[in-house]
């Protein structure tokens, strides 16, 4: 028991002598010691870090907002039709409907170049999601075809207006136009009436006759189904 209780006070003798020794040196020398420049370089240190970090900061999320963003298909177009290859290709932007047949190998010997030609601009600016046809040429061929009515269902005639007229010639005697003889053959005029009514022209109404002297109501009645102005 007093065996360690000597080693312990030899320790902690030895320790206080070793504390001692070194706060002397320490004394001696603080002569020497710039303190004030440790400090000062500690404070220095401190301030460049403290600097530093938010430029490196600063630029890397400058770089994070500049990188570009890829896109493998800013175009995407189907084309058919008179083409060799027609399916949906992918194309860059600003590309043209050329390109496009380019893509598809090209017109197709049946195609309808007369129509394109006329109809279709080959510097037209593809948009996204667009469709181009490229006509054949079986898409504009015209055939008039024959159609008749059957006689069955439907009957055409076409009247003979010639005998028609002449017709109406033979039924009816004009008192404007008709000669002496003509009125005289009416039913109840005779030589002298005929010529009163020719004296009396021109007439412009059937009735008119009622006026001339010898031609009554009877009489009138007797011929004017055969006569005309």
């Amino acid at each position: 028991m007093e065996s360690s209780v000597k080693v312990k006070n030899i320790f902690y003798l030895l320790i206080f002598y070793i504390l001692g020794y070194m706060s002397s040196l320490f004394v001696g020398n603080i002569e020497k010691i710039d303190v004030i420049g440790i400090i000062s370089s500690f404070k220095q240190e401190s301030v460049i870090e403290e600097i530093k970090e938010p430029e490196v900061k600063a630029v890397c999320d400058q770089q994070i907002e500049q990188e570009p963003v890829f896109d493998p298909c800013p175009i995407q177009i189907d084309i058919s039709g008179a083409v060799k290859s027609p399916g949906v290709y992918c194309f860059e932007k600003d590309s043209t409907v050329v390109d496009a047949i380019k893509k598809a190998k090209g017109f197709t010997p049946d195609a309808g170049f007369k129509y394109i030609s006329m109809k279709i601009n080959m510097a037209t600016a593809m948009i996204d999601n667009a469709k181009i046809y490229i006509p054949f040429e079986s898409d504009y061929n015209c055939t008039l075809l024959n159609f008749q009515l059957p006689k069955e269902i439907v009957e055409i005639t076409i009247p003979d207006t010639a005998e028609e007229g002449d017709e109406v010639e033979e039924e009816c005697i004009s008192i404007n136009e008709g000669s002496k003889d003509e009125l005289d053959s009416l039913d109840g005029i005779g030589p002298s009436t005929a010529q009163k009514i020719i004296d009396g022209r021109p007439y412009t109404k059937l009735e008119d006759l009622l006026n001339v002297s010898g031609i009554g109501e009877a009489t009138f009645n007797k011929f004017k189904e055969g006569i005309c102005l």
